[in-house]
């Protein structure tokens, strides 16, 4: 049966990420969003010798966008890449992993994965489509980018309890990607699990819960229900 993208939501803890509460309880039915700018990251995965594991960026502190979280490659859509082809969320994609990796991969070799928005508080804001894509055999990961602490290959599972730890920060969209990466076992099980999946946009709607600000994910129809 085809996967969805909503499925691995409610794994995914209702917690706001402590520097969005205040702009939270500040926003207003006026308060108008900011524009959601196109955006592409790659997911780089490939057999370890402890398993499946994805390649990470630690993000510097100073950045503004997402500070000290850890991410996969990835950046916005940039003019040269509406130039280029007819896919610019592709072009992207294949730009951004290369020149923050150094690994140069081929359009044939992404295959969708998640679709994510940034919550309408937040002032800057992406509109992101991630890829997993496996790391060509002939080729190794570096980090180039100058926007990372460091980068490093890890399990899924690893970064998920370092996460649980305290010892790394990530945003929901990474931590649902590492969720469902760490159900799988090798890259060829990904690739197979990325076909034909349902893949549909998450856009985190921020509450106020008698337990403080929360955030809520959509929720996927029942197999077979018409859209």
């Amino acid at each position: 049966m085809p996967s969805h993208s909503y499925d691995v939501l409610i794994r995914l803890g209702p917690q706001i990420p402590a520097g969005m509460v205040e702009r939270a309880a500040q926003w207003t039915p006026d308060s108008v969003p900011s524009p959601a700018v196109a955006a592409a990251s790659v997911i780089l995965l490939r057999d370890g010798e402890a398993g499946l594991e994805t390649y990470l960026l630690h993000r510097h502190a100073r950045m503004p966008f997402a500070p000290s979280m850890v991410v996969f490659p990835g950046g916005r859509v940039d003019p040269a890449d509406e130039a280029i082809g007819n896919d610019p969320l592709r072009r992207c994609a294949l730009r951004e992993t290369f020149e923050e990796t150094g690994v140069l991969l081929g359009e044939a070799e992404l295959h969708p994965w998640a679709h994510w928005i940034t919550p309408e508080i937040e002032p800057r804001r992406y509109d992101t489509t991630f890829f997993v894509a496996a790391l060509p055999p002939d080729q190794e990961a570096a980090d180039l980018s100058g926007e990372t602490d460091r980068a490093e290959w890890s399990t899924p599972a690893d970064a998920l309890a370092a996460e649980r730890l305290g010892g790394i920060a990530m945003l929901p969209p990474t931590m649902s990607i590492l969720i469902e990466l760490a159900d799988l076992q090798t890259v060829a099980a990904v690739i197979n699990h990325a076909l034909n999946r349902q893949i549909e946009p998450v856009l985190p709607q921020l509450v106020e819960t008698g337990g403080g600000w929360q955030f809520r994910y959509p929720q996927p129809r029942p197999r077979g229900t018409a859209t």
